[in-house]
């Protein structure tokens, strides 16, 4: 009687959270090892979770992933730690779901871990490669720690429909990504149609110096026009003194659909003594692609939006001057 109280319980928290009204089966991810070995107990033994539906280990999240089945809204709750899962984890089925278990804040990477899926092996291109439509990632991080120009990126995207809720995609963290044009932290394939992302974290800036040139945290590898993207609330984070390194890069014709819009978002590079701009935001190699919306969004650290001068439009004050880029203030504050 306890764990259907619990799971009751959970899967009403669940399904408000990512607000569809009937939930699948709910899968649990548990770290194991010396300093987790009580974690695991608890969840079995306190918590009473049945062995059917408990996963344990650093491949937790891909062993839970596969006992899911697609289109009935199944679940993979991961609970707090570090998961190196060595491989890709290909999630394919429909409407299959992923939430952390430590709340909100992912600015930690695998070494600071809230919830962190991640790996370290050089022959890991993207961590998480999603291709089942209409998939929601919820509160966790995921890291590519490869030190290795093969790879490329923590996450790659590259159906319809997904969401994304505070979420940190971290790549570009060791040397060999950081000279590699083609590294990212986020890829944006050309079936990636519509996506929402709030509140998410894409790149970081306290791992290596990028020095790729035209190289993106947020990369759009595609070459047909993945329409409809919202990124709201959103940080981009950069460290680079290369001025040729970007935000975003559009790598190719057709890399952009339509009505993309980022919405209230920062973009921020900040390394270099003294502090160094980077040409601009968005490096475009698509001359074949649509445009972006900048809606209330900022930079810092670069000197403009777009040195090409196109696709590009934005609400900020004083477009026509750089609405939105930062600058150092320089004049008295007033007795």
């Amino acid at each position: 009687m306890r764990w259907q109280t619990q799971e009751q319980y959970l899967r009403m928290m669940l399904a408000r959270q990512l607000d569809i009204p009937m939930l699948g089966k709910i899968f649990y991810a548990v770290p194991q090892g010396s300093s987790t070995s009580l974690y695991e107990d608890w969840a079995r033994n306190e918590l009473d979770i049945p062995a059917e539906l408990l996963f344990t280990g650093a491949r937790a999240p891909s062993l839970a992933y596969e006992a899911c089945s697609g289109y009935r809204n199944d679940v993979v709750c991961v609970f707090p730690g570090a998961y190196d899962i060595d491989t890709e984890l290909a999630w394919a089925k429909y409407n299959t779901h992923l939430v952390g278990m430590g709340g909100p804040n992912v600015g930690g990477d695998w070494s600071e871990p809230n919830v962190v899926i991640y790996s370290d092996n050089i022959a890991t291109a993207s961590i998480i490669t999603a291709t089942g439509p209409n998939c929601q990632f919820h509160n966790f991080a995921v890291s590519n720690y490869g030190n290795n120009a093969a790879c490329l990126t923590a996450f790659t995207l590259n159906n319809y429909g997904c969401l994304f809720k505070n979420v940190g995609f971290q790549g570009n963290m060791t040397t060999n990504q950081n000279t590699t044009v083609a590294a990212a932290s986020l890829y944006i394939g050309g079936s990636a149609h519509y996506p929402l992302f709030d509140h998410c974290t894409i790149g970081q800036d306290v791992w290596g110096e990028r020095s790729g040139a035209n190289s993106g945290q947020l990369r759009f590898s595609g070459s047909t026009q993945p329409n409809g993207g919202w990124l709201r609330d959103c940080k981009i984070l950069s460290r680079s003194i290369t001025a040729t390194c970007a935000a975003v890069s559009l790598a190719a014709n057709g890399a952009l659909g339509r009505d993309w819009i980022f919405d209230n978002c920062v973009f921020s590079n900040e390394y270099g003594t003294p502090f160094t701009n980077l040409t601009h935001v968005f490096y475009d190699n698509d001359t074949a692609g649509q445009s972006f919306l900048l809606k209330r969004c900022t930079a810092k650290g670069y000197t403009e939006w777009q040195s090409a001068d196109r696709r590009i439009f934005a609400d900020m004050p004083v477009v026509g001057t750089g609405g939105g880029l930062c600058a150092e203030p320089t004049a008295a504050t007033g007795s």
